[in-house]
């Protein structure tokens, strides 16, 4: 009911107008649900009681409400200067809840519009289908194709039969120039497999894949940085137990620390991951692989603690969840990132490395100096190739000075 968000129930009556009345209080429950505040939400219901009596000028049955008309309204909104109210977030929370209830149709896919459409669909349907790839690392790969294209053809006709060898060579000498190293590597890889895919989909005569030069690669050229064990507990004490958040930000970071998960892979848990009997802990990491995990009495205790005193109500079923509405899980990796920087901050700690890895990092090599095998590492944080786990090998100087030969000619 939208009268829960005021004081008095009079007060929500004036919003009871034009065609999507019917559907406010079912619209209120949600903001309820998603934990918005009262100021916010009674925000909200004024932006969708505007919409509805512009409907209802509009002469325009709510079966005809999509984005074509919110589109229009925010631009009546904009020539009024009401701009302040112009939250296309309302909305379009407004349209998913209507389309869920099927008071209006789901959305219908439109023609492809362009031939980069259809080149996008189909890369995107090999990408997913045959080669499994994770989403982040398709929309990697897409940007880097999208560039490509952009680069060769502008905003001319998109001709694929007339890519040669030397425009893939102008593209990395041209296109690139901005990149970092490990980016470039990034694009040489999504070129071979987008020339690659348009070779064996015949839309090219020959494989313009081996026209892509190989960048050199130095995965050992820099020292991992890292914490010590007493700046991982700095860190760890910094959070506010007595909060919310503060619980929160604590079982992520023990999650990090103890068992070296990837930020991704904290964003993904989900509450059913957690087997309480068996003291396990169920990851989706990378390439869809599942592992499960022992799950160490205080992370377990941290866990607990965050689900019985922290965790905002609500119907995601991730396991961490925003502190502010909408209430539901965190977007992506960079959540969990900011929350390692904050604690960072906190603890007054700057090693040079920032993000959610700095904690993986420290892990493997407070594990090596403990006396721990790079096979052990490895098997810790999940690497799948031995390589991997190599770069931790310099940062054990102990073993390094016995390898060291004496300086010719140096003191006797």
């Amino acid at each position: 009911m939208i009268e829960q968000f005021y004081a008095h129930p009079h007060h929500a009556q004036h919003l009871r107008r034009g065609p999507l009345e019917p559907y406010l209080n079912g619209y209120a429950q949600r903001l309820s649900e998603l934990g918005y505040s009262r100021p916010l939400a009674r925000q909200k219901l004024r932006l969708v009681s505007d919409l509805s009596r512009w409907l209802e000028r509009k002469v325009l049955p709510v079966e005809a409400f999509d984005e074509e008309q919110v589109r229009e309204f925010f631009g009546a909104r904009w020539r009024r200067r009401h701009r302040s109210s112009v939250d296309p977030s309302t909305l379009s929370l407004l349209l998913r809840q209507l389309r869920q209830t099927n008071v209006i149709p789901a959305v219908v896919v439109r023609a492809l519009e362009s031939p980069m459409d259809r080149v996008e669909q189909h890369y995107t349907r090999f990408l997913t289908e045959e080669r499994g790839l994770a989403q982040s690392t398709l929309e990697n790969y897409l940007s880097i194709v999208r560039r490509f294209l952009g680069h060769r053809f502008g905003s001319g006709r998109l001709r694929l039969s007339a890519l040669r060898s030397h425009n893939v060579s102008e593209f990395i000498l041209g296109g690139l120039a901005e990149f970092s190293s490990k980016r470039v590597q990034l694009a040489t890889s999504a070129l071979r497999s987008f020339l690659g895919h348009l070779y064996q989909t015949g839309q090219l005569a020959s494989n313009l894949a081996a026209a892509v030069p190989t960048v050199a690669c130095r995965p050992h050229a820099g020292l991992p940085q890292s914490l010590d064990r007493e700046e991982v507990e700095r860190l760890l004490n910094g959070c506010d137990q007595g909060r919310p958040v503060g619980r929160r930000d604590y079982a992520v970071l023990l999650l990090l620390a103890r068992l070296g998960l990837r930020a991704g892979e904290v964003v993904q848990l989900r509450l059913e991951d957690i087997n309480w009997g068996a003291g396990e802990l169920r990851v989706c990491g990378k390439s869809a692989r599942i592992d499960r995990l022992p799950l160490p009495p205080d992370v377990g205790r941290a866990l607990a603690g965050y689900l019985k005193q922290g965790r905002p109500q609500c119907s995601s079923r991730r396991v961490f969840i925003r502190s502010k509405a909408p209430r539901q899980g965190f977007s992506g990796s960079a959540a969990i990132d900011g929350i390692v920087d904050r604690a960072r901050t906190r603890a007054q700690l700057d090693p040079g490395h920032r993000g959610a890895h700095l904690l993986r990092h420290s892990l493997a090599t407070c594990m090596l100096r403990g006396g721990a095998s790079l096979t052990q590492i490895g098997e810790v944080l999940r690497h799948q190739l031995p390589q991997t786990t190599e770069i931790y090998a310099k940062v054990d100087l102990l073993a390094l000075r016995r390898l060291a030969q004496p300086w010719p000619g140096g003191s006797r």
